[in-house]
This record gives C-alpha cells, structure tokens and sequence, in this order.
C-alpha cells in the first residue's frame, strides 16, 4: 500500500479470510449474475436457427480445382510427364470424372525436389 496525498490510498488491496475458501469461491463462479447456474460443455446438437441461412458445403478453393491430371501435356514435351504441381496441391487426393468405365483416383506427394504421383484406377 502506497500512501500519498492525505487521505489518499493507492494499490491497496483488500484480503477477506473467505477468500482462502476455494471450493466455495468456485461454485460463486459458476452463478452468473442472476443467480442461475452456468451450464457446461455438452454433446448436444444444436437445432437449427429459422432465420439463418443454411448453407451448402463450402466451395473448393479455385487452386485446388487446377488437376495437373486434366491439363493437356504440349506436343513438345514428354506425354508421360506431368507438369510441376503447385504447392497446395500436394497431398491432396483427386478423383477425374468417369470415362469407359474407369474411376481414376490420384495423390501427388514430394520427396526431396521429386513429386511422384501414384495413381489408382478402379473399374466400375
């Protein structure tokens, strides 16, 4: 406690020998200021709100809808190598619209400066 001017008290703090009583301290803070207990965490679905919204999926980021799959190889290069991916395509698994038949599923990851795509077709 700092005493200044006459009569003027700063920093002073107040210790009350119920403020040692912790598990009653604690249910106090658990009452907010009308009196009703607070409720905890719980597992409950929220119901919906009428007035909001209600939304679709979220919309794919326009990077991640550039396949490197889907992009034609020009004449002059090698037609079994694919172009460099972008870095946010990396570990992310694409699906190519079905043709003859055949589902093509890919994931293209980086080893070092290497990308290796793998590849999985599945005949439907």
């Amino acid at each position: 406690m700092i005493e200044g001017d006459p009569g003027i008290t700063n920093n002073k703090v107040v210790v009350k020998k119920t403020d040692f009583e912790v598990f009653q301290a604690l249910d106090v803070d658990s009452i907010d200021e009308n009196g009703i207990e607070k409720s905890g965490f719980s597992q409950d679905i929220p119901s919906s709100v009428p007035w909001q919204k209600v939304s679709g999926p979220p919309i794919l980021p326009p990077h991640l809808l550039q396949v490197i799959l889907n992009k034609d190889t020009p004449v002059s290069c090698e037609p079994t190598l694919l172009p460099e991916p972008n870095h946010v395509m990396l570990n992310h698994l694409y699906a190519l619209s079905i043709k003859d038949g055949v589902m093509v599923l890919s994931a293209t990851h980086r080893y070092r400066k290497k990308y290796v795509t793998t590849l999985l077709y599945k005949p439907i």
